[in-house]
């Protein structure tokens, strides 16, 4: 029985072409240098807490990550100008986001408890959402372009590599 099973690597490593293979290595570099950019920025925006920035993230994108299989949502939301209101965004719950991000429950209570205190997040019917209110601002709007430029910055990189997206 046991050795029916199988796990994900084996199946990556057993489908992925020579090429695939090949490149393994550098898209690696690649995506860990995009990683520590976007680390620098998360925890920029949370006065140094990288990992208050990634639970305010987690509870971003739980709100409102279902707007990009929206093609009207995702056009409307699309600009730095138009923030997802209030009432768009979906509760999600602390234990949600612990899971998310295997984070232990009582760490990531803190961590919303004290994105809440900051107004960064409010409690709602159903969970906590990060408000639109908090999610505007020179500094934020600064921190998304910045994240604009490291996005082509990466692709740039994979595709100087040889990293095809086929």
């Amino acid at each position: 029985m046991e050795d029916n099973k199988r796990d994900d690597t084996d199946d990556a490593q057993t489908c992925a072409s020579a090429t695939d293979r090949s490149k393994g290595r550098a898209a690696t570099r690649i995506a860990s240098e995009y990683f520590l950019r976007s680390a620098r920025l998360l925890s920029d925006l949370a006065g140094g807490d990288m990992f208050k920035g990634l639970i305010l993230r987690a509870v971003i994108a739980a709100n409102v990550g279902y707007i990009d299989q929206d093609r009207e949502l995702s056009a409307r939301y699309a600009s730095l100008e138009e923030i997802p209101p209030d009432d768009l965004r979906r509760p999600v719950s602390v234990l949600a986001i612990a899971g998310s991000l295997g984070v232990p429950y009582e760490t990531t209570r803190r961590y919303v408890n004290a994105l809440i205190a900051e107004g960064k997040c409010v409690r709602v019917n159903g969970g906590v959402i990060a408000p639109a209110a908090a999610q505007s601002g020179a500094e934020l709007e600064k921190a998304m372009v910045a994240n604009m430029g490291n996005i082509r910055r990466f692709v740039r990189s994979l595709r100087r590599a040889g990293i095809d997206f086929d």
